[in-house]
């Protein structure tokens, strides 16, 4: 056997390996989200005597887990949308328009991939435009969080696509936006798909930023809920489970879909700009 075939069965191994760690978690969770209380208090990776689908709807009549969901989807929804278009529009035009003022924009962007959030001036900014507490407040600053990112991989990508395709489009009489929506931005859907799968997952998971923005439970996204009724079932690891479960299966969704565009979407938009 050649080293190259021994690398690759390392390599091979190594990944398996942390598949396995990847996936073991999220198969305790799902067998236990199916238990019993009894059954699932030792959160065992082990199968349940009987499918408790039970658990799902219980958990939905005791919390208002459907209305989180469909403020997380909301959220999230919105933030990507807000991102995307906001990103794609701003990255496009300081592409093309290679002056110092736009380069010196794209490196004020740049920051924020670097420069932590501070949450104390935040919120007095979303206090300060009547913000603080609402949906809206919270999809403009998860935007504003993802918008470096978001514009960095937007700004690479859009500068290997060739300039000749704009000239053209305005000799046959396209404005400045029939030119981006028709001609340049079908072209960018590896990308778009990468971040709108980036934006989504972070506006879906984050716990932290709607902890101290959101104060009304009936405005509260799942991950915020989950941790306000999570003392009522402290004991019943099942339902606890079963929560976890509907905030998980809506990301697997999502990167399921959009997953063989990721890889491309980001070395393609890493270049430089």
């Amino acid at each position: 056997m050649t080293r190259r075939k021994i690398g690759d069965l390392l390599v091979a191994a190594v990944l398996w390996l942390l598949t396995v760690i990847v996936l073991v978690p999220l198969v305790i969770i799902l067998l236990n989200s199916l238990k019993s209380q009894g059954e699932a208090v030792t959160m065992q990776l082990s199968l349940p005597e009987a499918l408790h689908w039970e658990n799902y709807t219980q958990v939905a009549r005791q919390t208002n887990i459907l209305g989180a969901f469909v403020n997380s989807l909301m959220v999230a929804v919105s933030t990507v949308a807000i991102s995307i278009f906001g990103a794609s529009m701003g990255a496009f035009v300081m592409s093309r328009r290679r002056t110092k003022g736009m380069r010196a924009a794209y490196f004020y962007f740049l920051i924020g991939l670097v420069a932590p959030l501070n949450m104390v001036p935040a919120i007095q900014v979303l206090q300060k435009l009547h913000l603080m507490g609402t949906r809206l407040g919270l999809i403009l600053l998860y935007s504003a969080l993802v918008l470096p990112l978001t514009m960095f991989l937007y700004h690479g990508f859009i500068s290997t696509v060739p300039r000749e395709l704009d000239e053209a489009a305005v000799i046959d009489g396209c404005s400045a936006l029939r030119l981006f929506f028709s001609v340049v931005f079908p072209l960018l859907k590896p990308v778009t798909v990468t971040v709108g799968i980036l934006n989504f997952m972070s506006a879906w998971n984050d716990f932290i930023t709607p902890f101290y923005i959101i104060n009304d439970s009936a405005k509260m996204p799942m991950t915020t809920m989950i941790y306000s009724v999570f003392g009522t079932f402290q004991r019943s690891w099942n339902l606890v489970c079963a929560m976890m479960m509907i905030i998980i299966i809506p990301i697997i969704v999502v990167y399921l879909m959009g997953q063989k565009y990721i890889i491309s979407g980001m070395t393609a938009g890493a270049v430089k700009g």
